[in-house]
């Protein structure tokens, strides 16, 4: 099962860990993943195709020039993923932080296992606004 992950950054050249996101992305042929960038104005978007040209995984950008919100973002990137692919969940993670790459890591390591368990996750877990999009902190949550 292929699961969307979409994130959402603005403005997050310092603290984008290049090297970390293409060690992270290595080896997991389960995710499809979409970058938003919201209306950056500092080299964020640099940052987000370097990692895709590295990056042995599907990784699709959208370059939302003006910032309309987070509900914007995540509106632009679930509709992109879900026009391109059947994706039966969209984990979402509404702004990257420094902190937020520990979270990544935690999940990506339940999509890796059995399909059976990753359904039972989603099932408990409250969407957002969106058909099929949950949040990376939801899911964490009820697997605790």
């Amino acid at each position: 099962m292929k699961i969307g992950i979409l994130i959402i950054f603005r403005n997050d050249e310092k603290i984008i860990q290049v090297q970390r996101f293409i060690e992270l992305f290595a080896d997991k042929q389960k995710l499809n993943v979409c970058f938003v960038n919201n209306g950056s104005t500092d080299k964020t978007l640099e940052s987000l195709h370097e990692i895709k040209e590295e990056s042995n995984i599907s990784i699709s950008i959208i370059d939302v020039k003006k910032n309309r919100g987070h509900q914007a973002a995540i509106k632009a990137g679930t509709r992109y993923l879900t026009s391109k692919n059947e994706l039966p969940y969209i984990l979402c993670l509404k702004q990257y932080t420094s902190k937020d790459f520990l979270t990544l890591e935690k999940v990506f390591r339940m999509i890796q296992q059995e399909n059976a368990i990753v359904k039972e996750l989603f099932l408990q877990t409250k969407k957002l606004t969106y058909k099929n999009v949950f949040s990376l902190d939801g899911i964490l949550e009820k697997a605790s």
